[in-house]
């Protein structure tokens, strides 16, 4: 019988469960369970039948107080009679929660009335013991059983209720039902943000936003903000305010009117000396003014979120470059896409080949041959800072402009 309840008292622990679910021991509760008893040598009996009532409170997330009463019908070894018990005490339970499953570790202490051979005494008793508990369809209504081990001091428990026979103990496997009774209902917690973009993700049509990117009501990045109409986008604007219907460069500037001799396209090359007029920023020049071979990334030519849509502010930059590369026919651009490590290399690679010939499409478009550009993607092998921090992935999301020259 030992090994009977220690076996039912492993199964209770080790049943995978957690929290006690009423809906989650945040009210106050009842409880009523059918006990099988079975007894040491002490008593004249060997086992029996009984009832246990209990009514708890929680004391926080992880303890609840519980009042307990059982009774025990004890039929005797020796004759057609019957001895019994009746136990009231208080008990501190252990919660451990997980889903619609507890688990339950008690202890206790309490007052013991024997009726043995017709005669009663009364004595107290400690007990502890284990068990679980998981949760029913049907509201605030769960299943418990347990597994106790109730020592009784009362020393007249033998056959002889005269003879001093030295305390029991009592085995008490319970099952039965919970109810809630009243009490605070649980919140159900927020709907999860995976982004941290402000949209819940049931509303989130753009999920995995990258953090810090201004989003619309459904999640998904805002065009870049072109505060003048000027046609040059903030973050690159560097004459902001430009009265409505001024003419502006890529810059977002009124262009210098000629001076002197001045270079206007800003490559180190004098307008008189400049066979290669309107040289995008960034790209390096021969003492004439014309490309030379080179690779430039630019971490500027972006594109719509988890697509290869170009933005306004990328269309800007590569109408520069396509008038610059229409006044150097010689020239040959190859162009690569890069991006960061987030996400899986197979979806990063075809993305960067999409984006790469993306931007050979526009530049098609917008007048550039076609045999004059070529496009491959490397994903993310080919990283130029660490991918560890938002900033490196920000400079590994790139497009690489080769100039080729003949």
């Amino acid at each position: 019988m030992k090994k009977l309840l220690l076996a039912a008292s492993m199964a209770a622990v080790t049943s995978g469960v957690s929290a006690f679910e009423l809906p989650d021991l945040s009210k106050a509760y009842g409880s009523g369970m059918f006990s099988y008893v079975a007894t040491e040598e002490a008593r004249p009996s060997t086992y029996g039948t009984g009832l246990q009532l209990i009514g708890g409170v929680p004391l926080s997330d992880k303890v609840n107080l519980e009042a307990t009463t059982f009774l025990s019908y004890l039929p005797r070894d020796t004759d057609d009679t019957a001895d019994g018990t009746l136990g009231l005490g208080l008990d501190l339970v252990a919660i451990q929660r997980k889903g619609m499953w507890s688990s339950l570790l008690l202890a206790g202490a309490g007052g013991i009335y024997d009726d043995v051979s017709s005669k009663g005494s009364v004595a107290p008793y400690i007990n502890f013991g284990v068990g679980a508990a998981r949760a029913l369809p049907w509201k605030n209504l769960s299943i418990r059983g347990e597994a106790r081990v109730v020592y009784d001091f009362n020393d007249h428990l033998g056959y002889d209720p005269n003879e001093k026979t030295g305390a029991g103990t009592d085995y008490r496997l319970n099952l039965g039902l919970v109810y809630g009774l009243f009490g605070q209902e649980p919140v159900p917690p927020p709907p999860a943000d995976t982004d941290g973009d402000g949209v819940a993700d049931p509303s989130d049509q753009c999920p995995n936003t990258p953090p810090g990117t201004a989003v619309d009501a459904v999640g998904c990045p805002l065009p870049p903000a072109d505060t003048d109409g000027d046609g040059v986008v903030d973050t690159l604007d560097q004459c902001p305010d430009t009265p409505a219907g001024t003419v502006v460069d890529a810059r977002g500037c009124p262009p210098p009117a000629p001076v002197g001799n001045p270079d206007l396209d800003g490559d180190g090359v004098l307008n008189d000396a400049d066979q290669c007029p309107d040289t995008p920023q960034g790209f390096k020049v021969d003492g004439v003014g014309c490309l030379v071979e080179q690779t430039v990334a630019l971490q500027s030519v972006n594109f719509e979120f988890g697509s290869d849509a170009l933005t306004a502010e990328a269309k800007a930059i590569l109408d520069g470059i396509a008038k610059s590369l229409a006044a150097q026919t010689a020239v040959k651009v190859q162009v690569t896409g890069h991006t960061d490590s987030l996400g899986p290399q197979s979806y990063n690679l075809t993305l960067s080949q999409k984006r790469a010939k993306s931007v050979i499409a526009y530049l098609t478009s917008v007048g550039v041959a076609t045999e004059r550009l070529s496009a491959e993607g490397e994903g993310e092998f080919s990283p130029i800072a660490s991918n560890d921090t938002e900033e490196g992935r920000a400079k590994n999301r790139r497009v690489e402009f080769k100039i080729l020259t003949q």
